[in-house]
C-alpha cells in the first residue's frame, strides 16, 4: 500500500511513461485536417495517398497516413527537417503494410538528394500489427534532410499505413526508462509474453535524496510515446518518504488507450535485496486479457497472479525495465547509484539475442548520471541476463 499511502501523503501518485518521441512536425499527423497531405508533410510519386481520419488504423492517436496503389510507380510520404551538421540522429517510425510486396523504404535523403539512411520493410510477420523501424545516422555536411517512407508496387493492389515518425540527436534525453525493449518489426513478431527475474534495488533517502525514486518492471506496449498509448505492466516501486532506506511496492498498472489506472498496489513483503520474479502474458483465448504473475522468490508464499483487460493494446512491444516514475504534482529523481542484475529474461520464450533488442538509457540532467544496460549475454538454459548500472555520462 506504499504508493496509495504516498499519495494520500504527498499528493502525488506515481504513473507510467513511455520513451521519448522527437521533434519531426506533427510525428503522428494528429494536426492534418483533411484526406489530403498538408505541410509540413509531402508526397512523392503520382497514386493515392493522403490522411486516415478517426478509422482505427493508427498506430497511436486518430490518424496516421497512408500509401495505397496498384501501379508499379514510386510513392511516399515525406518531410524536410531541419538539422546540425555532423551529428549523429536516430530515425525511428512506424509501418504496416498490406504485406504483398518487400519493397518498402524507410529512410533519409541529403540536401543533394543522395539516401543517407534506409531500412526496407514490407513483409507481414504478425496480423495487423505495426512494425517498428529504427536507424541511426551521421548528418555529414547536411544541414537539412528529407525523410520518406514510402514503396514500389508490385502492379496489384497493395497499401501501408505510416505513423509515429521522430528524428532525435539524443533517443533518450532525460529519460525515464532504462533496460531492454523488443519491439514488433520486420524480423521480430508482435511480443505476446515477457518474463524477468531480478534482484530489487538499494539505496539511500533523507535529506540529500528526498525524492529518490525507482519502479523495476516487466510489460508489454508502451515504447511508442502518444496521449493515446497503452501499457500492461507488474513490478515493484521503490519510493523515498523521508525515511533511511525507500519502502519497496509490488504494483500492477495498465494504460489503455490512455487511460490510465496508475500504480495499483499487489499486496505482498518486499525489502531490498529480495529476487523478484514478473511476468506478463497476453491470453491466446482473450487477446484483451493479459496475465501479470509477481513472486518474491527470496520469500515463500508471496507470489500472486492477477489478469487484467486492455483492449487496446496490441503487444507490440515487450520491455524489461527500470524506470524513475513521472509523478503528478512533485517531481522524482533517479538515485545518483543504481545496479539491477536481471536473469532468465525471455519474450515469447526466447532470449533477447532472438531479437532486434533496443538498449533504452536513462539520464538524470542535473547530475549528469546516466542508466544502461549492459550487453546481455545469453546462458546454457536459453535465458538473457544483465546489469543495469548507473555510471557518468
Amino acid at each position: 500500500m506504499a504508493t496509495l499511502v504516498t499519495a494520500l501523503l504527498t499528493g502525488f501518485v506515481p504513473r507510467a511513461s513511455a520513451a521519448p518521441i522527437g521533434t519531426v512536425g506533427d510525428p503522428g499527423f494528429e494536426e492534418q485536417n483533411s484526406r489530403v497531405i498538408s505541410a509540413p508533410w509531402s508526397g512523392e510519386g503520382p497514386d493515392y495517398k493522403g490522411i486516415d481520419i478517426d478509422l482505427g488504423y493508427g498506430k497511436t492517436g486518430r490518424k496516421n497516413a497512408f500509401i495505397r496503389t496498384s501501379s508499379r510507380n514510386w510513392n511516399a510520404i515525406t518531410q524536410k527537417v531541419t538539422v546540425k551538421p555532423q551529428t549523429v540522429y536516430y530515425l525511428e517510425g512506424w509501418v504496416r503494410t498490406s504485406g504483398n510486396y518487400t519493397t518498402g523504404y524507410f529512410g533519409a535523403r541529403g540536401t543533394n538528394g543522395r539516401t543517407i539512411v534506409q531500412k526496407n520493410y514490407g513483409k507481414v510477420i504478425s496480423n495487423g500489427a505495426y512494425q517498428l523501424l529504427r536507424m541511426a545516422f551521421n548528418s555529414g555536411t547536411n544541414t537539412s534532410v528529407t525523410l520518406y517512407a514510402g514503396y514500389n508496387a508490385p502492379g496489384a493492389d497493395s497499401w501501408v499505413q505510416i505513423d509515429d515518425i521522430s528524428l532525435v540527436d539524443n533517443p533518450y534525453g532525460d529519460g525515464n526508462w532504462a533496460g531492454y525493449a523488443v519491439p514488433s518489426s520486420p524480423v521480430n513478431a508482435a511480443p505476446r509474453a515477457v518474463a524477468a527475474v531480478w534482484t530489487e534495488p538499494a539505496f539511500t533517502c533523507r535529506q540529500e535524496n528526498p525524492d529518490n525514486q525507482l519502479s523495476v518492471w516487466a510489460g508489454l506496449d508502451g515504447l511508442a510515446a502518444s496521449a493515446t498509448e497503452s501499457l500492461v505492466q507488474v513490478g515493484v516501486h521503490a519510493t523515498c518518504r523521508g525515511d533511511l532506506y525507500p519502502q519497496h511496492q509490488a504494483f500492477w498498472e495498465v494504460i489503455n488507450a490512455g487511460v490510465d489506472t496508475l500504480e495499483q498496489p499487489v499486496p505482498m513483503v518486499v525489502q531490498a535485496g529480495d529476487r523478484m520474479s514478473a511476468s506478463v502474458v497476453r491470453s491466446s483465448a482473450d487477446p484483451a486479457n493479459y496475465i501479470l504473475t509477481i513472486d518474491n522468490l527470496s520469500r515463500p508464499g508471496q507470489r500472486q497472479t492477477l489478469t487484467k483487460r486492455a483492449p487496446a493494446a496490441r503487444s507490440e512491444s515487450a520491455e524489461i525495465i527500470v524506470e524513475r516514475p513521472h509523478v503528478l504534482t512533485l517531481g522524482s529523481t533517479w538515485p545518483k547509484v543504481v545496479n539491477v542484475p536481471f536473469s532468465y529474461v525471455t519474450v515469447d520464450g526466447a532470449p533477447l539475442s532472438a531479437y532486434d533488442a533496443l538498449p533504452l538509457q536513462g539520464r538524470q540532467a542535473d547530475t549528469g548520471t546516466v542508466y544502461s544496460p549492459s550487453p546481455a549475454t545469453t546462458d546454457s538454459g536459453g535465458y538473457s541476463n544483465f546489469t543495469l548500472s548507473s555510471h557518468q555520462g
